[in-house]
């Protein structure tokens, strides 16, 4: 009887260490995942499409090289329009190499835009047909940089794909959305300084495009333009311009037109310039009266 009574307490002392030691290890190994010091185990369905053979190279340290391999047969698919194999290509190549933002990016601009554009211009399928599949894969390529994100949250470059999908005038642009993606981005800590400024004023131009933010866009404009000179872009001036416009800015409140532009003639050509991009969704009051009334102070025709 003691005997039994003994075995039963080294099982059980056994059990539980082996419990702890597994808690420890997956802890352990979620940590080194985190740290980039290993890669994420294979998803059993990865592992059914690489086969006997792949399986074993990439449980063997070769997921980069296989990964590779991958990304020949996507751009195959990509070659003979098969979308769904060059989606389920690049879930694989993603499962492999998760942590490389190319991937995640390169997938995603072949189903946002290349499949989306390949269906919208289908002169086989319906109008309906058309605009149903071209919006199916501007969320599929949404979707899957989403999934990228979720992997490597501190990704600068993913969340900025994201934000220029949803501010690309020829997809299906949601500028609130973008702004916020924007915002995601900015918040990275793997953001380079150099670019921060860059990535602020394009969030800029994005807010701009919503006329129930305009004063908050403003604001952004004006802080940009005190900032640096080197926000003071054409793009940026030509916003403040027909923000101040849009919002009936009193003079003394305003940016002047000789401080915002280094002369006349300047202004009208930046003017124009914003012109032709009207159907874009950038403020434009009173950018057109402005332009006539330049050209005949200008006597320019």
């Amino acid at each position: 009887m003691r005997t039994a009574i003994q075995i039963i307490v080294i099982c059980c002392t056994l059990l539980a260490f082996g419990a702890a030691k597994l808690h420890f290890e997956d802890r352990l190994s979620q940590d080194m995942i985190a740290q980039r010091l290993i890669q994420p185990p294979i998803k059993e369905i990865t592992k059914r499409q690489l086969g006997q053979t792949g399986s074993a190279a990439a449980l063997g340290g070769l997921r980069a090289p296989m990964a590779s391999i991958w990304n020949l047969r996507a751009f195959l698919h990509f070659e003979n329009l098969d979308w769904i194999k060059l989606e389920q290509a690049y879930d694989v190549i993603t499962t492999l190499q998760p942590q490389t933002s190319h991937y995640w990016e390169t997938g995603a601009w072949h189903l946002h835009t290349n499949a989306s554009v390949h269906y919208k211009e289908d002169p086989d399928l319906s109008p309906f047909r058309r605009r149903a599949l071209q919006k199916e894969y501007i969320e599929k390529g949404s979707d899957f940089l989403e999934e990228g994100i979720k992997q490597n949250p501190d990704n600068w470059k993913l969340h900025n794909a994201l934000a220029k999908i949803w501010s690309d005038h020829y997809k299906l642009p949601d500028f609130e959305r973008s702004v916020r993606h924007y915002d995601d981005s900015l918040a990275c800590d793997s953001l380079p300084d150099f670019r921060r400024s860059m990535f602020e004023r394009f969030r800029f131009y994005t807010m701009t495009r919503i006329p129930s933010n305009y004063e908050a866009a403003l604001k952004e404009g004006i802080r940009l333009y005190n900032a640096s000179e080197q926000n003071r872009t054409p793009s940026l001036v030509n916003d403040i311009f027909a923000l101040q416009n849009a919002l009936n800015v009193k003079t003394q409140d305003r940016i002047p037109d000789d401080e915002l532009y280094p002369s006349k003639k300047v202004q009208l050509q930046w003017l124009q310039s914003h012109w032709n991009r009207r159907n874009q969704d950038f403020p434009m009051s009173g950018v057109k009266a402005k332009i006539v009334s330049l050209k005949e102070e200008l006597q320019q025709p």
